[in-house]
């Protein structure tokens, strides 16, 4: 089945922006061309988006590869992101949608457009304005996303996803008899995992993404699209390209005290518009629910005919303003009637508080409650409150410790809310266990630092708590380290250093024998050689290489300064071959040694310092 192409190569720049302020819902629809019951309510899906205010309501479809025979080729090209969004939801059957991150409950046209109006009298939380370049096929997608009020759980993802708007095909594809299917999501960036954020009144995040069109897909059916999903999936906006203009407040909110007479001055902007857009517009605003003692007014004018511009809004208020966070809903419309909207807070006697950790592990505790993700709470001015954090809090072999807080305090404190912000987050660092093994096991010998926590970053230095040891009438001597775990050492150094960063096993390995010779080659070697001991200097334990050209018996040997022999270590015939001695030498005093080595064909001796 081969599908329906147009292929248009051209280089463009275009600017496109999103609604603003009030909301445009998300519709995402999980479907297939293999399904028979989706064949039978797409149509109603798409009757509703065309009725619908293209401002309010944007489709987007996820493509299964189920029921059989499962061979959609919308998602074979990308099972990847059509996967990850079913597995967000949950979704086990199809056909099946969502409006805003909650589940429609039926596919009927009336059903449908009961939902639309009234999640389309929701004000949003956030604004998005979306930016998006085009070279060819190259694609520059960035999205402003503005926070309005405050939400009790800031914590959010940003989804940028390509959506191509009609895929069609000249034969249906699958068995359901479908050939168009509208709204298909042929992309997430970065993945589908989104982008974690933290939304916070006033406060702007900018994401920017990039991506290359595929050539199968036609150039001017691709359309960006942005959306933000908080706690419990909601989605509390999402933006698309728009023939008009948006609204954004600046600063979102101010705070005041109560029982006085005041004011606060905020900015309302149209920061972008439409190529060619040059409809004025006209701002009212007034209070979400309104209150006696605050008045609003434009000081210089309600409206605006050069873009990108702003004008002021004033927000008045008496000694009877009650105490609050007071929502103002200030909403522009133009010459055709389009009206968008956007939010201004003015609390009296109130504040916001924002606290969090600085990683999923981390815990605080608020007025005794504890949380371990950013929380923001709208306060009284002049309450006081605790906050605490948790240290430290361990998991199975890796701990998390309290560091600081941002803008400082003890790790236990008392907030008192004042007109200043209140922005704290609780700083871990991590530590991981060296875990400490001796074999045999049974011997009464610790490994230092074993069993420990250390910080990641930092190094320690290998030991044992004793060597050689007595254990069940034998003399236990240290011959090496056996590691595990990325960074861990494997060696005959009884005191050699590690870094700390990640999970590490380190064994001691004892033994009764005072010595430890090994081949460490399979090569033979085409001349006799006493190479240098390392390390040199030493403490206690060093290796010393030496290459046998053909069999014979060798003598190694360690004497003191003095010429005096203090410790035989081989005294046998050896094949040919290179080998090494791991020496430990815990039982001699600090000082200079020398080894030498005699053999049929070959003798030498070389220099080595011990240093305790």
């Amino acid at each position: 089945m081969k599908k329906i192409l147009t292929f248009l190569f051209f280089s463009v720049f275009i600017v496109n922006t999103s609604f603003s302020g009030d909301r445009n819902i998300l519709v995402e629809r999980f479907t297939s061309s293999t399904c028979g019951p989706c064949a039978i309510a797409n149509p109603n899906m798409e009757a509703f988006l065309a009725w619908a205010d293209p401002n309010k309501a944007t489709g987007i479809s996820y493509h299964m590869n189920w029921p059989a025979p499962g061979d959609d080729p919308m998602y074979h090209i990308n099972p990847i992101d059509n996967t990850a969004r079913r597995t967000v939801y949950g979704v086990n059957s199809i056909p099946y949608w969502f409006f805003d991150g909650t589940y429609s409950g039926g596919t009927s046209l009336g059903l449908l457009q009961s939902i639309y109006n009234t999640r389309s009298q929701v004000i949003s939380p956030v604004s998005i304005v979306v930016t998006e370049t085009r070279n060819g096929n190259n694609v520059n997608v960035r999205a402003d996303i503005y926070c309005e009020y405050a939400i009790s759980n800031p914590n959010a993802v940003v989804h940028f996803a390509v959506v191509e708007k009609i895929v069609q095909y000249a034969t249906p594809p699958g068995t359901n008899g479908e050939s168009s299917f509208h709204d298909v999501m042929r992309k997430m960036l970065p993945t589908a995992n989104g982008v974690p954020v933290t939304l916070l009144p006033g406060e702007k995040i900018t994401l920017n993404y990039a991506y290359t069109m595929d050539p199968a897909w036609v150039p001017n059916q691709i359309q960006n699209l942005v959306f933000v999903q908080g706690y419990a999936n909601e989605i509390h906006n999402c933006a698309k390209p728009t023939l008009n203009f948006n609204l954004v407040s600046a600063p979102s909110y101010k705070v005041v005290n109560q029982g006085q007479t005041q004011n606060a001055v905020y900015k309302v902007k149209i920061p972008a518009t439409a190529s060619g857009y040059n409809s004025a517009v006209t701002f009212t605003a007034e209070l979400e629910t309104p209150v006696s003692g605050i008045t609003i007014d434009f000081p210089n004018g309600n409206v605006l005919s050069n873009f990108p511009d702003s004008l002021d809004i004033r927000v008045s208020s008496t000694s009877a303003a009650p105490v609050g966070a007071h929502k103002i809903i200030v909403s522009g419309t133009n010459t055709s009637n389009v009206v968008h909207k956007t939010v201004i807070n003015y609390l009296v006697g109130k504040n916001y508080a924002l606290f969090g950790v600085n990683r999923s592990t981390g815990q605080y505790k608020v007025d005794g409650v504890s949380f371990n993700s950013a929380q923001l709470f709208t306060w009284d001015i002049g309450s006081a409150h605790t906050l605490e954090a948790v240290s430290p809090i361990t998991v199975a072999n890796t701990r998390y410790v309290f560091v600081n807080w941002t803008g400082g305090g003890s790790q236990s404190q008392t907030i008192t809310v004042g007109l200043d912000p209140i922005n704290k987050i609780a700083n871990y660092k991590t530590q991981y266990k060296m875990l400490g093994q001796v074999s045999p096991s049974g011997i009464p010998v610790t490994v230092t630092g074993g069993n420990e926590f250390h910080d990641s970053g930092s190094a320690i230095t290998l030991g044992v708590s004793q060597n050689p040891v007595q254990y069940n009438g034998k003399t236990y001597y240290f011959q090496s380290w056996e590691g595990s775990g990325v960074g861990s050492y494997t060696g005959p150094n009884l005191n050699q250093q590690i870094p700390i960063n990640n999970i590490l096993v380190q064994k001691a390995i004892f033994d009764t024998i005072n010595v430890g010779i090994s081949n460490y080659s399979s090569n033979v070697p085409d001349r006799f050689t006493l190479h240098q001991n390392f390390p040199n200097p030493f403490n206690p334990s060093t290796s010393i290489k030496f290459d046998i050209a053909k069999s014979s018996f060798v003598s190694l040997k360690v004497y003191d300064a003095l010429g005096k022999e203090v410790s035989g270590l081989v005294n046998e015939i050896l094949p040919a071959g290179s080998y090494v001695y791991n020496l430990n030498a815990s039982g001699l005093p600090s000082g200079i040694y020398y080894y030498g080595i005699k053999t049929d064909y070959f003798n030498d001796i070389k220099k080595m310092v011990l240093v305790k």
